[in-house]
C-alpha cells in the first residue's frame, strides 16, 4: 500500500514549545515561541556553544523525550489514513542515541505506525550509520504524500522526490513565499479538511 511520511518533532510531538519551557527553566531566559524564526536553536535561543551542547544533550534524554504530547487531532487523523490501508512511516533526524526512546514514546502515546526511520537530516557528527540512513539513501524511497515542519526537508521532498508536502505550519517556516507544490496547514483538523474536500491522498 502507499507510504505516508511523517516528521516526528513539530508534527507528531508538540517538541519546541517544550524546549521553550526548558529553556527557562535551566536558563532562566524566556523566549517567545512565535518569535522562533529560524530552525537554528542555538540563534533562536541566543545560547552560547557551551549552553547549545548542554540544552542539546538534556532535550534528547529518554526522561524529556518521554515527556512530549503529541499534537491535537495527530492520532485522530493518523488512524483514520492507517484504517483507509495506507503505511505510516514516522521519520525523524532525532540524534540516534534517542532509538529506543523515540520507539517508546510512539507506542506510550498510541501513535500507528508501519515503521520508524532515522534519517541523517543534518549530517550530524556523531551518526550510527547503522540506524539511520543518508538523505542519498532515504531520496530513494516512495511516499504518497509527506507532513513536515522543515521547510528544507520539504523542497527536498518535493523537488527531489516528488512527493506531495503538507507544511506544518511553525514560525521557522513562515518566510517561505508560495511554494509550488507544497500546502501549509495549520492544524492537524485542517489536514483532515484538506485530505477530506482536496482529495490530497489521491494517487501521483
Amino acid at each position: 500500500m502507499p507510504a505516508i511520511y511523517i516528521d516526528l518533532d513539530d508534527v507528531i510531538a508538540d517538541t519546541t514549545c517544550r524546549y521553550v519551557e526548558i529553556l527557562e527553566r535551566e536558563f532562566g531566559r524566556i523566549v517567545d515561541f512565535e518569535g522562533i524564526t529560524t530552525f537554528d536553536l542555538k540563534k533562536s535561543f541566543s545560547l552560547t556553544d557551551h549552553e547549545f551542547d548542554y540544552f542539546f544533550r538534556l532535550v534528547h534524554e529518554p526522561e524529556i523525550i518521554l515527556e512530549l504530547k503529541p499534537f491535537e487531532g495527530v492520532l485522530d487523523e493518523l488512524n483514520k489514513w492507517a484504517g483507509l490501508g495506507y503505511e505510516i512511516s514516522v521519520v525523524t533526524g532525532r540524534l540516534t542515541s534517542t532509538y529506543e526512546s523515540s520507539l517508546e514514546w510512539l507506542r506510550r502515546n498510541k501513535v500507528p505506525f508501519d515503521s520508524f526511520i532515522m534519517v541523517d537530516k543534518y549530517l550530524r557528527p556523531v551518526v550510527d550509520k547503522n540506524i539511520a540512513i543518508s538523505l542519498d539513501r532515504f531520496s530513494e524511497m516512495e511516499f504518497i504524500l509527506a507532513v513536515e515542519d522543515s521547510l528544507d526537508m520539504s523542497m527536498f521532498l518535493q523537488h527531489r522526490m516528488n512527493t506531495k508536502v503538507i507544511l506544518f505550519d511553525r514560525p521557522w517556516n513562515r518566510d517561505s513565499g508560495n511554494l509550488a507544490g507544497i500546502r501549509r496547514c495549520m492544524t492537524w483538523d485542517e489536514i483532515g479538511m484538506l485530505d477530506q474536500f482536496s482529495g490530497i491522498l489521491d494517487s501521483k
